[in-house]
């Protein structure tokens, strides 16, 4: 998923967080880099997690996105981060309006909430953790498969050449076959109609 498309809606639908909301690749990465003032959120992908195939000659696939929204609060309040709770309420309140029922892009369904937890505090800050996932379906065209087939060359039909088995005009042979005559040449125009 486009984390840039999650990071735009926060940043227009929580007004808490002023527009402080960035992207990272992991969590480690935050505690030492958090520069915006707090309150501030950080956007970071989790996994994806496909099912397996829905067809068996074709590419399709649901996947489930997941990101979470890393929220750092104020906790010098209360450095228990007891202060810090009604905080957590208002602004996973704000997450959820800005982000549940969303499609990130027309491919996705709507974005549904996972859960959260703390994921760390010291006596300044609060690290609120919020999961987010969307569905989504891997198509033919996400595959190797459709490019493929669309560079074959052009089909116009097939011509059937049947050479009959007929024991019964050589009983002589020892394993009645084909003769190598073809009898009947029967083409087959690529809609399928015989002529």
């Amino acid at each position: 998923m486009n984390i840039d498309l999650i990071i735009a809606q926060l940043r227009t639908y929580c007004p808490t967080l002023a527009g402080r909301v960035a992207g990272a690749a992991q969590f480690a990465a935050v505690p030492e880099s958090t520069a915006l003032q707090v309150p501030c959120a950080f956007v970071i992908p989790l996994d994806d997690s496909p099912d397996p195939s829905a067809s068996q000659n074709s590419v399709r696939q649901p996947l489930q996105d997941v990101f979470e929204v890393v929220v750092v609060l104020d906790n010098r309040p209360d450095e228990r981060g007891q202060a810090s709770g009604k905080s957590v309420h208002d602004i996973r309140a704000e997450l959820w309006a800005a982000l549940l029922g969303w499609q990130p892009e027309p491919r996705y369904d709507g974005i549904a909430y996972e859960g959260g937890n703390v994921l760390s505090i010291d006596r300044a800050r609060l690290f609120w953790r919020f999961e987010f996932s969307a569905y989504m379906e891997i198509e033919p065209s996400d595959g190797f498969q459709e490019g493929a087939l669309a560079a074959l060359p052009h089909f116009d039909g097939v011509s059937l050449k049947v050479d009959v088995i007929d024991p019964i005009a050589d009983p002589n042979l020892s394993y009645p076959g084909p003769d190598g005559r073809i009898e009947h040449n029967v083409p087959v125009p690529k809609t399928g109609n015989l002529p």
